[in-house]
């Protein structure tokens, strides 16, 4: 059964594209698009191999093997031209994911990418409409006490992004995600008690605390 995140992760894919699924580890996302028969064809990509091996046996015991091939890859290495219309990348660092889409940046037919990074979205953000990509879609759920954002992005051109969009998401703030709402209720609270608590010891270097707390506020604006 696939986590909240996952499945969020899952579902933004188009119906009816191939996928390639980079950083697959048991295997989980691909037999979900299988098995809602949002996929004819995923590609289960993975550096390693003992996870591979796992989303192998669990391909196997699902009745996928003709429709789910796994392939051991550095991230994007060995997707050829064509293979996939979707590529899937979530639970890695937004530097690492925005190096694999660098390295990958060559490979033909690819009308979609759906990433979920676990940290410095920005980084993703900000690589994506630098290199000719537009975000069409942004979903954030809380799953097991944690905030995850997804995004989807086409080809195409992008308005540059100002500091508070690349930080918490244009399509997010646009439309006044409630769980962003959440979110930034959560981190006001956090960082205003850390400030306090920094002042109150005599520290004097909160500029960095400051410098969050200004970001959380154009954030919450958006819901003024």
């Amino acid at each position: 059964m696939l986590s909240k995140r996952l499945k969020a992760v899952a579902d933004m894919v188009t119906k009816g594209n191939n996928a390639a699924d980079i950083g697959t580890d048991h295997g989980y996302v691909p037999i979900y698009l299988v098995k809602n028969h949002i996929s004819g064809h995923v590609y289960a990509m993975d550096i390693n191999e003992g996870p591979l091996k796992m989303a192998d046996k669990n391909i196997c015991l699902e009745g996928f093997s003709e429709k789910i091939t796994t392939v051991l890859s550095d991230g994007m290495e060995k997707l050829k031209d064509h293979m996939a219309e979707t590529v899937i990348i979530a639970g890695m660092g937004g530097d690492l994911i925005a190096d694999i889409l660098f390295r990958g940046k060559n490979i033909k037919g690819i009308k979609e990418l759906v990433l979920s990074p676990h940290k410095r979205i920005d980084i993703v953000r900000k690589y994506l409409t630098e290199n000719h990509w537009k975000i069409i879609q942004e979903e954030m759920v809380k799953d097991a006490g944690k905030y995850y954002t997804i995004l989807k992005a086409v080809p195409g051109e992008e308005r540059e992004y100002t500091d508070v969009e690349l930080k918490y998401g244009r399509c997010l703030l646009k439309n006044r995600n409630e769980t962003l709402k959440e979110y930034l209720e959560k981190e006001n609270e956090k960082f205003l008690e850390i400030l306090n608590r920094m002042k109150k010891d005599g520290n004097k270097n909160i500029s960095q605390i400051e410098e969050i707390l200004k970001m959380n506020e154009k954030g919450r604006a958006y819901y003024d």
